[in-house]
C-alpha cells in the first residue's frame, strides 16, 4: 500500500483539527451540547463540498486543482460521515436516555437527521476499493445515496434553525454547479444538433 502524499497528510490533519478542538473542549469540562452544533455544521458543510467536486470537474475538466480534489474526494466524504457520527454521538450523550432519544424521532427535525445519517453510513461503508470491485455497477448507484442524504441534512438543518438563510446558502453551491453542468451540456453543439 502506497504511503499518502504530503498534501493528503496535511489535508487529513486540517480536517481532523476541528474535531480535536471540540474534543479538547469536552475534555476540559464543556457540556456535551457544546459540540453538537459545530460537529453538525462541519458534517453538513463537508458533505456539500464533497458533492460539489464532481460538477466542478465537469465544468473544469483540464484543471489540475479539480483533478486534485477528485483524487481526494473520498477523504472529504469520509470526513463528512465521521463528523456526522461525532454529531450523533454528542447529541445522544447530551440527551442521556434512550427512551427520550426514541421519542424525539417522532419529530421531523429529528428523523430527517437520523435517515440522513443512515444513508451516509451506507455510502461510507462501501467507500473502499474492495467494495467497488465486489459491487460493480451497483457501487456507483449506492454512492448516489449521498444526494438524498444531503437533501435530508438540509431539511434537518432548516427544521432546527431559527433562520433558513445559512442552510440555504450552504446548499446553493451544489445545486448551482449541477445547473451549470446541465446548461453547459445542453448548450454544446452536439447537444443542440441532437435536439434538431
Amino acid at each position: 500500500m502506497a504511503a499518502p502524499s504530503r498534501s493528503t497528510a496535511v489535508l487529513t490533519l486540517l480536517l481532523v483539527l476541528p474535531a480535536v478542538l471540540l474534543v479538547a473542549g469536552l475534555a476540559s469540562g464543556e457540556p456535551w451540547r457544546f459540540a453538537i452544533r459545530p460537529s453538525g455544521d462541519f458534517a453538513a458543510k463537508l458533505l456539500v463540498f464533497t458533492l460539489s467536486i464532481s460538477p466542478l470537474r465537469v465544468l473544469f475538466p483540464q484543471s489540475r486543482w479539480t483533478a486534485w480534489l477528485m483524487s481526494r474526494r473520498r477523504i472529504f466524504g469520509l470526513s463528512a460521515f465521521l463528523y456526522a457520527l461525532f454529531h450523533l454521538a454528542v447529541f445522544c450523550a447530551s440527551i442521556g436516555r434512550l427512551d427520550w432519544i426514541l421519542e424525539g424521532m417522532a419529530f421531523a427535525s429529528m428523523w430527517t437527521g437520523w435517515i440522513a445519517f443512515g444513508l451516509l453510513a451506507t455510502v461510507a461503508s462501501i467507500s473502499n476499493a474492495a467494495a467497488m470491485a465486489r459491487l460493480g455497477h451497483w457501487w456507483k448507484r449506492i454512492q448516489r445515496l449521498a444526494y438524498p442524504a444531503a437533501v435530508l441534512t438540509l431539511a434537518h438543518w432548516l427544521l432546527l434553525s431559527r433562520s433558513s438563510t445559512e442552510a440555504l446558502l450552504h446548499a446553493a453551491p451544489v445545486a448551482g454547479l449541477w445547473i451549470a453542468c446541465g446548461t453547459r451540456r445542453f448548450s454544446s453543439p452536439v447537444a443542440r444538433a441532437k435536439l434538431k
